[in-house]
């Protein structure tokens, strides 16, 4: 009976989340054939049609979190913050192709959202966890070995990937020359990989709730998901049909994102700065609910797993259709945003030393993201 029930309970989800992927099929067919209306209407057209795409892509976005959460309370950790972060970086690398490609984009583009990416992630994300974390449990344990490990390979990641096209004497302007790119390309997906293979394998308790304390301190369970037994392939099939909704807008909104960034004459790394915000909304809100339960190595496997995606799997992917295309890829900061990029991981690294966490190092990091916000306006 409670098999039966179980099946009726998986398939009206299945049915439910299907007429909601159809309903949007419908909404996106309707809004093709009104975008010149929007173009005619002139600014306040152009504001609305970002508006309405923005929109689609977060609750898309929304969506594939949401099943990426379901597949993770089956899969259990690591495995389960690891697919929330492939799911994550899916729509992150369908974002930046689609600015990479729109035409009138610049060849910083995809560096100026890689690079607030990993901003987001680092200072405000991991900040508010901190933060909101520190005001409910005071300080709070997570596994020094994770930690370690996450800001080891973000370092050298981020060095070669971010820094390095900047000071080389080999290209101007922090482009990528013919010799770095395969090289950059190749160095991120090996060290990616041995990471991903470390964490999934022997040293995957790195990576999970330290119980050595569990004597003291009671760590509580992980929230119950709504869906579980929907079963993972169907939650994987659905998570991937909001994937194919998000690529389908995501050339669209690069476009419109354009548009308003030129009409309202906003700095150029604006653009980044929205589409990284949505990329890690869901995210973010993950992370927090897990600071906020006590779950502070969750929250950082998915802060600086977000992070770490974005330079092990997103530089590669850009580098690759450059490489194709031909598009010109600048990757090199410029000396500002190398420095803070610099304080980022020198506070990850004093964050994240002793094993425990406070409301201090909460602040500091969001101190740091009001700088990269600054830092984005200042001179405008």
């Amino acid at each position: 009976m409670s098999s039966t029930s179980n099946n009726r309970q998986g398939a009206s989800f299945v049915r439910r989340e299907a007429a909601l992927l159809l309903l949007a099929a419908v909404a996106l067919a309707s809004f093709a054939g009104l975008s010149s209306l929007f173009d005619k209407a002139g600014d306040l057209g152009l504001m609305l049609q970002f508006t309405l795409l923005l929109s689609a892509i977060l609750w898309g976005a929304f969506r594939v979190v949401h099943h990426a959460e379901d597949i993770a309370a089956i899969l259990g950790e690591p495995a389960g913050t690891l697919v929330l972060t492939l799911a994550v970086i899916g729509i992150e690398v369908a974002l930046v192709v689609a600015v990479m490609l729109g035409g009138a984009a610049e060849p910083t583009a995809a560096r100026d959202t890689m690079y607030s990416v990993l901003m987001l992630a680092m200072n405000l994300v991991l900040g508010l966890a901190l933060l909101f974390g520190g005001a409910r449990h005071g300080s709070s344990r997570h596994n020094l070995q994770g930690a370690s490990a996450y800001i080891g390979t973000l370092i050298v990641l981020g060095g070669l990937s971010l820094v390095w096209p900047r000071i080389a004497q080999s290209a101007p302007g922090g482009e990528v020359s013919p010799l770095q790119a395969p090289f950059l390309l190749a160095v991120s997906v090996v060290c990616y990989g041995v990471f991903l293979v470390i964490q999934t394998g022997q040293a995957r308790g790195w990576f999970q709730e330290d119980q050595s304390h569990t004597t003291d301190e009671a760590l509580p369970e992980a929230p119950a998901h709504a869906a579980p037994s929907s079963g993972v392939g169907r939650l994987i099939a659905l998570l991937l049909a909001y994937l194919g909704l998000i690529i389908l807008l995501a050339e669209q909104m690069a476009h419109s994102l354009e548009g308003v960034v030129t009409e309202l004459g906003l700095p150029q790394a604006f653009s980044g700065l929205v589409i990284a915000a949505v990329i890690l909304a869901p995210e973010a809100l993950a992370t927090v609910q897990a600071a906020t339960s006590r779950q502070m190595q969750r929250a950082v496997n998915l802060s600086l797993g977000a992070a770490l995606s974005t330079i092990g799997l997103t530089v590669p992917a850009v580098l690759l259709v450059s490489m194709i295309t031909g598009y010109p890829i600048v990757l090199g900061l410029e000396p500002t945003e190398i420095l803070l990029l610099a304080l980022s991981y020198l506070l990850a690294l004093n964050t994240l030393s002793t094993g425990r966490t406070n409301q201090l190092h909460g602040v500091l990091h969001l101190a740091l993201f009001l700088a990269y916000v600054v830092l984005i306006f200042d001179g405008v």
